[in-house]
């Protein structure tokens, strides 16, 4: 507005104006631009300060702590009071030390503080802001919202997590005890694998999100240590993706469902045992089947802190991008797991 105004002569005594802006007289009349552009910034402060006291006074102390009717009415007050007030103070401006008759920067355009079209500026102004003011304060406060629930939910994950890790390492260590009592010369060997998969599940296992090769890979390692101990009584039916392409997975995740197959169908078995699972990856979808045997003194019991814990980080992790199916089906423990992975 400053430019446009140093591009006239006397543009307050000859309106009205054309809107342009000369950038020639820019450089030539540089201070009378300055001269304008420093009386305009006190128009500025002043609509940002009207601004600023509808914002924090009027809509944030009164209308949300005590009504409409109270905030209307300090609204009327307001426009009565300070209008006057803020245009004496504009009409000091030399900018404005014109003649009476003559137009000036007010909304009234006279020298009257009073001006009827000065106190209908008012009012529509804060009509058009308070709107506008509270949208950008419902939407602030829906983020502030969405920030707390995604902190809750980043707590209540890491809180899952730690509850994970426990529960591998006593399941490793009671493999390494029984894998230590046939005093196998492979032993020292496992304990090595054992140490990788710990070391997967303590550093790998806190990411939000890792390769799904690699959590594959984790898998493999763990079923290569079941199917040695457990040689003599359980026969494995295994298949795996030919591809990842590149996808991601929240770690830990498939590793509860397969705990629970070996578990229930192989550990809890007294006799030859046989499990099922498979690994298949349409585009983006993974799905994990894991099938077994029900013993006779074993009821494969979903509320365990395993599935619990699967369960709440499916909902957490993939909402309404997951299916999990647990039945019995003719004496089998069938379990399928479906998830829509998303890319590296």
């Amino acid at each position: 507005m400053a430019g446009i105004l140093n591009s006239h002569e006397s543009p307050l005594l000859n309106q009205p104006f054309a809107l342009i802006f000369d950038t020639q007289k820019l450089l030539t009349n540089y201070y009378q631009f300055i001269w304008y552009f420093s009386q305009l910034l006190v128009y500025a402060i002043i609509v940002h300060g009207i601004f600023l006291f509808n914002r924090y006074i009027l809509i944030r102390q009164l209308l949300a702590r005590h009504g409409v009717l109270i905030f209307v009415s300090a609204c009327l007050i307001s426009i009565v009071i300070f209008t006057p007030l803020l245009v004496a103070i504009v009409l000091l401006l030399p900018v404005n030390d014109l003649p009476s008759y003559v137009a000036n920067l007010t909304p009234g355009g006279s020298q009257n503080i009073i001006n009827k079209y000065n106190y209908q500026s008012m009012f529509l102004f804060l009509s058009i802001s308070t709107p506008i003011i509270l949208a950008f304060e419902r939407q602030q406060h829906h983020h502030k919202l969405e920030e707390v629930a995604k902190q809750q939910i980043k707590t209540e994950l890491k809180l899952l997590q730690q509850q994970i890790n426990p529960h591998f390492l006593f399941n490793t260590l009671n493999n390494l005890y029984a894998l230590a009592l046939t005093k196998s010369e492979k032993t020292p060997d496992l304990v090595l694998q054992l140490a990788d998969l710990l070391r997967y599940t303590v550093y790998e296992g806190q990411k939000p999100f890792v390769p799904l090769e690699k959590e594959l890979s984790y898998i493999k390692n763990f079923l290569e240590l079941h199917k040695i101990r457990h040689a003599n009584n359980c026969r494995f039916n295994l298949a795996w993706p030919e591809t990842t392409q590149s996808l991601s997975i929240a770690p830990l995740l498939l590793i509860i469902l397969i705990e629970n197959t070996i578990k229930y169908g192989v550990e809890h078995a007294q006799e030859n045992a046989e499990v099922t699972i498979k690994l298949t990856l349409n585009d983006n979808v993974l799905t994990l089947y894991c099938e077994n045997s029900i013993p006779r003194k074993s009821d494969n019991d979903d509320s365990g802190m395993g599935l619990k814990n699967l369960k709440r980080r499916l909902e957490l992790l993939y909402p309404e991008k997951h299916t999990l199916l647990v039945h019995n089906h003719n004496g089998l423990w069938q379990t399928n797991l479906s998830l829509e992975l998303s890319s590296d």
